[in-house]
């Protein structure tokens, strides 16, 4: 009974990654079609990119499906960005917060929703190190925390410092949490607006004992210009409740989802 429920596994994993190169191929695949050339009825090319639709990498439309839509990106300025899902970016940032325990060393990437982790955080003697001037002015004059700015080449449109002299005070820091900002998650890649931005975040990514992407839901589906890491490279993404099922199924396979 465990082999024919294993053959039927494999086979149905063979047939899914089939159905995906034929729609990467022809970018529209027919349920009849899909039938013919693989031998099966059309209740099971249906189930299958059923599935295929709830792991948010196909939509299916009458009569078959085709290749997902990828959302088109904009990057706003900071401010602008201040002003979007404010209530699930505010859930976000506390569920961020409680991550962080007394005498934490832990890392703050810049971002309208990690800024707003110092509204919640209980922790005392932490150690704070951003390379963000709105991280840096959440925290300053604050006794409570050992605050720590890493300069280097602001980017003006984010507040973060980038560059050369950021990325080699960045290579020499160890943390045991980081918290990473992200324009867009899609098909498993966390993305970002800036290439050297995204270079930032990967050495303290790799420096951290503990990765956390913070992501409100409106994040999921939309890909930037430039990949961070993978989502099985992390420890979590941490997000709001308004996240849908499809997406929230496909990411809990890759890690922790936090919501």
């Amino acid at each position: 009974m465990i082999e024919q429920l294993r053959r039927w596994v494999a086979l149905k994993d063979e047939r899914q990654k089939q159905i995906l190169q034929l729609i990467d191929e022809k970018n529209f695949l027919k349920v009849s079609e899909a039938s013919k050339l693989m031998n099966v009825t059309p209740m099971t090319i249906r189930r299958d990119l059923l599935d295929l639709e709830k792991q948010g990498v196909i939509e299916r439309i009458h009569g078959g499906a085709k290749k997902k839509t990828k959302e088109r990106f904009t990057e706003l300025s900071h401010s602008e960005k201040r002003e979007m899902n404010i209530e699930a970016k505010r859930h976000v940032a506390k569920k961020a917060a409680e991550l962080i325990e007394d005498d934490d060393t832990v890392f703050i990437g810049a971002g309208t929703t990690t800024e707003l982790i110092y509204d919640y955080l209980q922790a005392t003697h932490v150690k704070v190190i951003t390379n963000s001037l709105s991280i840096f002015d959440r925290f300053k004059g604050d006794p409570t925390y050992d605050l720590i700015l890493i300069g280097g080449k602001l980017r003006e449109r984010t507040g973060s410092f980038i560059g050369y002299f950021t990325r080699k005070l960045m290579q020499e820091i160890k943390v045991q949490k980081s918290f990473i900002g992200t324009n867009g998650i899609m098909d498993g890649r966390i993305t970002t607006a800036d290439e050297e931005e995204s270079v930032v975040q990967q050495i303290i990514l790799n420096n951290s004992q503990n990765r956390y992407i913070v992501a409100d839901h409106s994040k999921f589906g939309v890909e930037a210009f430039q990949v961070i890491c993978n989502a099985d490279e992390v420890t979590a993404i941490i997000t709001d409740k308004e996240l849908p099922e499809e997406f929230e199924a496909f990411y809990r396979s890759q890690c922790q989802i936090i919501n």
